[in-house]
This record gives structure tokens, C-alpha cells and sequence, in this order.
């Protein structure tokens, strides 16, 4: 049976936090609040067993696209405009206290 889009989904289940199913795959990724890493994206198998860090969202979804062989980058762009058709941002939220510590270290804290 071939590939097909069917078999894939991709949702944000909660601000930052994303399943991802591809056939009988899941993966999870999630942002780490966590100032000391340049790759806060964790990716997981459904037990939390982590499988790789990014840098970026899109870059956490090119990871899973070329380790299944679908398009998870190409369902992750299709639920960012199903959630823009929605009203809702089209980008992830960061969290308040996230946004706080972008904010501080652009400006030193000051």
C-alpha cells in the first residue's frame, strides 16, 4: 500500500506540545523552557523517550519527515493554516515567562 495522507496527522494538543501520527507511529514534540540549550525542540516517542533535539519547530518536523519517509513537514504546514483559518496565530505561543526570558537577554536585563 502506498503512502498517503490518510495515514498521517498532525494537531497541537496543547501551546508548544504536538502529536505527530504517521501510520502506526506517534512522535511528540514539545519546546523545553530552558535557557541553556540551543535545541529547546524535544522530539519523543509516545513514552516520553527522547529521540532528538532541534532548534526549531519546522526543523524538529524536517526530522521526522526524513526518518518516517512522509510529509510530517508538509501536514505540519496544512494544521498551521487550518489553525490560522481558525482565528488562532498561525505561529507557536511561547510562554509568558519564555517571552520574558527572550526579552531579558536581548536587553541584558535590564
Amino acid at each position: 500500500m502506498g503512502k498517503s495522507a490518510m495515514e498521517c496527522s498532525v494537531e497541537e494538543t496543547q501551546p508548544n506540545l504536538w502529536r505527530v501520527r504517521i501510520a502506526s507511529v506517534t512522535r511528540i514534540v514539545r519546546y523545553r523552557n530552558d535557557s541553556r540549550t540551543f535545541a529547546p525542540w524535544e522530539v519523543t516517542n509516545a513514552d516520553g523517550q527522547k529521540l532528538w533535539s532541534a532548534g526549531s519547530l519546522e526543523s524538529a518536523f524536517r526530522w521526522i519527515e526524513a526518518h518516517t519517509g512522509y510529509p510530517a513537514e508538509a501536514l505540519f504546514a496544512q494544521a498551521l493554516l487550518e489553525r490560522g483559518a481558525t482565528g488562532e496565530m498561525a505561529r507557536p505561543k511561547l510562554s509568558e515567562e519564555s517571552a520574558q526570558k527572550d526579552e531579558d537577554r536581548r536587553t541584558g536585563g535590564r
